[in-house]
């Protein structure tokens, strides 16, 4: 007589949570200082500073206190504006997910190689491309569509520095003079912002924005 167990097989259904776990562990983790800020939903900022990350998730010390959900935008020295979920909470600070595009964990994954191998990482910022000093007024076209006629303080072919009065959230999209780029970082004048398309890496792009009229309108 077969000894074979009548009740119907059932497929294997793994744990959602175990298999997030479990990716998550796929990808290197390195013990990173850098200073940084975050903004919530109240779209005010806030002060942390990185202990940790990977390409997936990252774990920062921080005083304000957060709830395991929220969503947050962070701007890390050295590695720009991340989006993610507060995933943990432990003393003095929190664990989150980093939600990127495929291109943006390659870009990532780079960046935190290259700082992991460096002796001592600069707590300033670094410049990929020269600055060169601004003095030109040029349109910023915010998220909601207003349009506002600003100083460019400073300019590069990846970025530039703006004196304004709006504070888009970081990691925001914006339109300077008919350029699309994201908001990186609040400073005392304004804000900065990395250019998206393709970062004005030729150089007719470069001398278009820098030209003796300005930027144009």
């Amino acid at each position: 007589m077969s000894s074979r167990s009548s009740a119907p097989l059932r497929p294997f259904v793994a744990d959602p949570a175990r298999l997030k776990a479990a990716e998550r562990r796929c990808y290197p983790r390195y013990a990173l200082d850098l200073p940084g800020r975050f903004m919530r939903a109240d779209k005010l900022d806030y002060p942390c500073r990185l202990k940790d990350i990977s390409v997936a998730g990252a774990a920062m010390t921080t005083p304000t206190i957060l709830t395991v959900g929220e969503k947050l935008i962070v701007y890390l020295l050295h590695l720009g504006g991340l989006e993610g979920t507060v995933v943990r909470r432990f003393e003095g600070g929190f664990a989150m997910s980093i939600s990127a595009t495929q291109r943006k964990r390659e870009k990532l994954a780079a960046q935190i190689l290259r700082l992991s191998e460096q002796s001592v990482i600069p707590e300033t910022e670094e410049r990929e491309h020269p600055r060169l000093p601004g003095n030109q007024i040029s349109t910023l076209v915010l998220p909601d569509g207003t349009r506002l006629e600003c100083l460019i303080l400073d300019l590069s072919r990846s970025g530039a520095s703006i004196a304004t009065p709006a504070r888009p959230a970081i990691g925001s999209e914006v339109v300077l003079s008919n350029e699309r780029a994201t908001v990186v970082r609040h400073h005392e004048e304004g804000i900065a912002v990395e250019f998206i398309n393709q970062r004005l890496e030729d150089e007719a792009a470069f001398e278009r924005y820098r030209g003796s009229d300005g930027f144009q309108r």
